[in-house]
């Protein structure tokens, strides 16, 4: 497993379990929540990237 991969995962792992914590729905967007995004599309752009390899 390259290291780019397990980045990653790594990083789509904390984005997932950051919105598994948001119980409460609210129509505006936290930070925590745009840290959350960012973590889940950085970490599925890396997976990608590294099976492309």
């Amino acid at each position: 497993m390259t290291m780019m991969k397990l980045t990653g995962m790594i990083l789509v792992a904390i984005g997932a379990a950051g919105s598994l914590v948001a119980l409460a729905p609210a129509p505006e967007i936290d930070p925590a929540t745009g840290g959350n995004a960012l973590a889940l599309l950085a970490g599925a752009l890396l997976i990608v990237r590294s099976r492309r390899r």
